[in-house]
C-alpha cells in the first residue's frame, strides 16, 4: 500500500522520485509520467508493478515501466515466480467490482490492505497465461475498432 510522503517534500518539477497517488495520469494499460516529485520516497513501486486505485475510484489498474513512489491512493502489486504482469494486471482488473463490494467510507470508497492481499489469484502455466492474454487483446481490438 502507498504512503505519501511528507508535503514539503513534493514539488511539482526538479529532482528526487516521480510521486503518484491516484489514476490521473494512468494510460490505457500503462502510467504515463507525471512532473511531481518527491525528495523523500515512503512507498516505493519497482518497473514492473501493478498499480491498483484503492480509494476513488476502487480497482482501477495500470503497470508503471519505472520505479515510482506511491501515496496512500494506491497500491503496488509485483509479479514474481511465473506470473506475468500483464496477466496478473487483467486479472486484477476482472476483480474490480469485488473490490467495490468491500470497500467502505461515506465521502469517497476505499479498500484495506487486507481487502487487497485476500484477492485470491489463480496461477495458469506460463503457456495458458499468454493464450488468455492474447484472447483478451483480441477482444479489446475488436471493442477499440467498434467505438471509433
Amino acid at each position: 500500500m502507498g504512503q505519501s510522503p511528507d508535503g514539503v517534500s513534493v514539488k511539482n518539477e526538479g529532482p528526487g522520485m516521480e510521486f503518484h497517488q491516484g489514476k490521473i495520469f494512468f494510460g490505457e494499460k500503462y502510467l504515463r509520467p507525471s512532473l511531481q516529485r518527491t525528495t523523500n520516497p515512503t512507498r516505493i513501486a519497482p518497473a514492473g508493478s501493478v498499480l491498483i486505485c484503492v480509494r476513488a475510484p476502487v480497482g482501477v489498474v495500470n503497470i508503471t515501466t519505472r520505479e515510482i513512489c506511491i501515496g496512500r491512493g494506491l497500491a503496488a502489486a509485483i509479479a514474481f515466480g511465473k506470473i506475468t504482469e500483464s496477466f496478473l494486471s487483467h486479472w486484477i482488473s476482472a476483480k474490480q467490482s469485488a473490490l467495490i463490494e468491500k470497500a467502505t467510507g461515506s465521502t469517497f470508497l476505499a479498500v484495506s490492505v487486507d481487502q487487497v492481499k485476500n484477492l485470491l489469484i489463480p496461477l495458469p502455466p506460463q503457456q495458458e497465461q499468454e493464450r488468455i492474454i492474447c484472447t483478451i487483446s483480441q477482444y479489446e481490438s475488436i471493442l477499440k475498432s467498434i467505438r471509433e
